[in-house]
């Protein structure tokens, strides 16, 4: 039976988790998403290296499977991932500099130039507060630092760029789109005076299609051989990605996405409003086009992740240590959970102990998470059920101090709901199927 790909290329981990094609789950492979430090703080990676880790993950997947052999093993492939982060590629298809991580600060000094009428016009028309993160103060810093921008150039997010290399047509999906400060949210094309800020034409930004439609097959010599004339889907944006995986994409669901980057999530089924951006993005909180068509996601982002992470690496761990369980809180503060902080800072009271640092790392990224909830309640409405899922749930703390601000909420036991999501989406995109993508999907989770 030909086998389904889902490919999470994450701030991490780059993990890909193969189906059977009725939805028997073979297994999930990983390896860490390469990045290098340079100079100043600044993080990135050539886009080769990506490409080559997804290469790798999938050759693991199907040498272990023993379908890596013969083409056409693999009926389809879906690409899902971070967002923020991707590459100019030029006429030729070729990258024409390193992928940028999305944590990373450059761009703040050019956005800070940006005329007043883009400023003001920003959050309402794409729907993400005004900020170095998206890709076009990234852009805007390029530009300053040597990258002329010439015609035929097109910007990939980093699944668009990684079935591009394996074959697939161009293409710019919704979601990962609305993360670009490119895309005006009411029309859905590109923001015309963002394009003029970087002195390129609507055609920079490459036709727009959704998660679930095929964007071409795998042509590419260096693809594994059983991967070779596959489907291939961009999924869209890790978070919807995994809130449709794991079955939370109704009007009435919260998700929260429990990853290095932990957010909030909301799907309302109509484009919002300009005011309701406006209101969104003045509490930070993000607006932007779903995976599924016409519905607007919400985002309430966060580096809670990040800032468990760091904590750990200050405390000399990769995992808390079972005795820090009852650490107290008070006695140490944790701070950088807000998407605008730069970072993480600790402060230590008397006598305070690594429990005690833990424990506070809990109570804050905790305590962030009530903040958001409040801030998009307003817009999105009360929820009903909330489902949370990520890797950090593997923690007993932090599934405990997350179900003290989320009531109700309940914890998804499926395993990579986002790389699950691209293997459904991948397969919707190869072949027809009867009813909605919701029902097959809901089909292969059970």
């Amino acid at each position: 039976m030909r086998l389904l790909l889902g490919v999470d290329v994450g701030t991490s981990d780059t993990k890909v988790l193969v189906l059977r094609a009725d939805g028997t789950r073979v297994g999930v492979w990983r390896r860490p998403t390469v990045w290098r430090d340079v100079p100043s703080g600044h993080v990135e990676t050539p886009a080769r290296t990506l490409l080559d880790g997804v290469l790798g993950v999938v050759g693991d997947a199907l040498a272990a499977c023993g379908d890596g052999g013969r083409a056409g093993e693999v009926a389809a492939m879906g690409l899902t991932g971070l967002a923020e982060s991707g590459v100019v590629v030029d006429a030729a298809g070729q990258p024409r500099g390193p992928v940028i991580a999305w944590h990373d600060p450059r761009g703040a000094e050019q956005l800070a130039r940006v005329p007043d009428d883009v400023r003001s016009a920003f959050g309402v028309t794409t729907g993400l507060p005004f900020h170095q993160q998206w890709t076009l103060a990234k852009l805007l810093w390029a530009a300053d630092h040597g990258l002329e921008l010439r015609p035929g150039d097109r910007w990939l997010n980093v699944p668009e760029y990684v079935a591009f290399a394996l074959g697939a047509d161009p293409v710019a999906e919704p979601s990962l789109a609305s993360r670009t400060g490119l895309l005006d949210q009411d029309s859905g094309e590109p923001w015309t005076a963002a394009l003029d800020l970087l002195g390129v034409g609507p055609r920079f930004v490459p036709e727009r299609r959704y998660a679930g439609e095929p964007a071409g097959v795998v042509r590419s010599d260096e693809a594994p051989a059983g991967l070779r004339g596959a489907t291939l889907s961009v999924a869209g944006h890790d978070h919807p990605v995994a809130a449709f995986g794991a079955g939370a994409v109704g009007s009435d669901d919260l998700f929260n996405s429990c990853g290095t980057a932990d957010t909030l999530l909301r799907a309302i089924p109509r484009v919002v409003t300009p005011d309701e951006r406006r209101i969104l993005t003045g509490t930070r909180a993000e607006v932007g086009r779903h995976i599924l068509p016409g519905t607007t996601l919400v985002n309430a982002p966060s580096r809670a992740g990040l800032v468990l992470r760091r904590v750990l690496g200050a405390l000399g761990a990769s995992e808390p240590d079972a005795a820090w369980a009852h650490g107290n809180a008070s006695r140490a503060v944790v701070t950088g959970a807000d998407i605008r902080a730069e970072d993480v800072v600790i402060g230590l009271h008397e006598g305070a102990t690594p429990a005690d640092v833990w424990a506070a790392a809990l109570a804050h990224t905790a305590g962030h998470t009530a903040e958001l909830l409040a801030r998009i309640t307003p817009v999105a409405g009360p929820y009903r059920r909330a489902v949370a899922a990520g890797g950090w749930l593997r923690l007993a703390g932090i599934r405990e101090s997350k179900s003290a601000v989320l009531p109700g909420l309940c914890f998804s036991a499926l395993d990579q709901p986002g790389a699950f999501g691209a293997a459904v989406l991948a397969a919707w995109a190869a072949a027809d199927h009867p009813g909605t993508v919701a029902d097959f999907a809901a089909a292969l989770r059970a």
